[in-house]
């Protein structure tokens, strides 16, 4: 451990070593104090933030279809749910962001406080939903700072407390303190600004022993663990090749964007008499005309795939993005959640859809694992995790539509645990808690993070 190195570094004066010794202590009580509160929390909270898929939650009905059909027409997803958010067009930016394949997570997740923070006043189940979903990326993000992850803790446990889900609030403030004393690149001052922000909350929560207890070692507490690290690159995409898609699948791109712009301007330009009207001819001529657009692309795209299997490794990994985000829109377009009827023809094709989206995800995890094997055992133990943890969160996010969760889950906890042991017990590990039937994921920086501990 690092705590170790430091005290031998020090023994000039037996007072300091004791004191070193002493801060240690702290840490590590401090760290199993806080992972049984994950296990005592997370026991009670699971009546408060029950899991629901957010894609099952989208009411097509009340998505605009001027502004949802924006992303078909080229426009990308942040553009297109900050439009809808601007024009007070919540649903469709609920959709947007729900159904967003390509959205980086760094913009994903303050979409979701976004969204959260708005229907806390109007529909506090969706709210829960949108901080349910901020919460897990916290964790499972293999994108996020740890920065970034602090922040979006601190932002979700306000959320549950405004909504009166006090236990649910303990277990997002219990992971923003465990970032602040466990991450290995947070400097002293940002430690600093959430551990305070952690107290203040406790304090709001009534928890006046808590906030006393985190207030009283925040010297030590701000020293973090003694390691510095910088967050390094992910590995994922650099296992990822590149493909070029046919001058047929290029072209019916450009037709399918320019059937979506047309409708798109037709349904801003029309008066709001004639939005209200569902059956005008002009609007329902368009819709089918970026319909057909939208089938012709899929028969493209379906040959183009076919005849694809001989590619390389890294290529057909590339190929499986273009193909999982091209399912999506077959998906979406079929459950309706453009606010308008595409392609009819889908819509009795959703459990198909689903099925072939299934199949793609599930391709695309098992390639990368081969590619694991071109990895070095210092760059593969990391690139697992990682892949994991992306494997996990499209499924939590909706994207990946099966009943993978619980496989993934356990591989992750595993794998998570392997690497924080390998790393000497530094840093933080993913957490998987259960209780009936309910899992959550959380970062933790305790020593009981072991296998086992991880089941609840």
């Amino acid at each position: 451990m690092s705590h170790k190195r430091g005290v031998k570094k020090l023994r000039k004066s037996n007072w300091l070593l004791i004191a070193l010794v002493a801060g240690v202590v702290l840490l590590a009580l401090a760290g199993v104090a806080l992972l049984g509160a994950y296990f005592y929390l997370s026991r009670d909270s699971k009546a408060e933030i029950g899991w629901i898929n957010p894609l099952d939650t989208v009411v097509a009905g009340r998505v605009a279809p001027d502004l949802a059909v924006l992303s078909l027409a080229g426009e990308p997803d942040d553009r297109v749910i900050r439009a809808a958010l601007d024009a007070g067009e919540i649903e469709t930016a609920y959709a947007g962001l729900t159904y967003s394949v390509l959205l980086p997570d760094t913009l994903r997740s303050g979409h979701w406080l976004l969204l959260a923070n708005y229907y806390r006043e109007v529909d506090p189940t969706r709210a829960l939903t949108c901080y349910a979903a901020a919460l897990d990326q916290v964790a499972l993000s293999p994108a996020l700072s740890d920065v970034a992850r602090a922040d979006v803790s601190l932002q979700v446990a306000r959320g549950f407390a405004a909504l009166e889900k006090p236990r649910a609030a303990h277990l997002a403030l219990a992971q923003a303190e465990n970032l602040a004393r466990y991450s290995l690149s947070m400097l002293p001052a940002q430690r600093r600004a959430t551990l305070i922000q952690v107290v203040a909350l406790y304090r709001g929560l009534g928890d006046v022993q808590t906030a006393a207890t985190i207030e009283g070692n925040l010297d030590s507490a701000i020293a973090g663990p003694g390691v510095k690290l910088d967050q390094g690159p992910q590995l994922l995409p650099g296992l990822r090749g590149s493909v070029v898609l046919p001058v047929a699948v290029s072209e019916a791109i450009v037709a399918r964007q320019a059937a979506a712009a047309n409708l798109a301007a037709w349904w801003l330009n029309a008066p709001p008499s004639g939005r209200a009207e569902p059956v005008l001819a002009r609007q329902q001529g368009l819709a089918e005309a970026l319909g057909q657009a939208l089938v012709a692309e899929d028969a493209a795209r379906s040959a183009f795939y076919a005849g694809a299997g001989d590619l390389p490794l890294a290529d057909r990994l590339a190929l499986l993005y273009d193909q999982v985000a091209w399912l999506t829109i077959k998906y979406r377009a079929a459950r309706g959640a453009y606010g308008v009827s595409l392609a009819p023809a889908w819509e009795t094709q959703v459990a198909e859809l689903q099925s072939a989206l299934v199949d793609a995800y599930t391709n695309l995890i098992n390639g990368y694992g081969q590619q694991l094997d071109t990895l070095s055992p210092a760059e593969a133990a990391p690139a697992r995790v990682e892949l994991l943890r992306q494997g996990v969160l499209w499924t939590r996010l909706g994207l990946f539509p099966d009943h993978a969760e619980e496989a993934l889950a356990e591989q992750l906890s595993e794998a998570a645990s392997q690497l924080w042991t390998r790393q000497g017990g530094a840093g933080l590990t993913i957490v998987v808690q259960e209780n009936q039937g309910q899992r959550f994921y959380l970062l933790s920086g305790s020593e009981a993070a072991q296998p086992g501990a991880a089941g609840g």
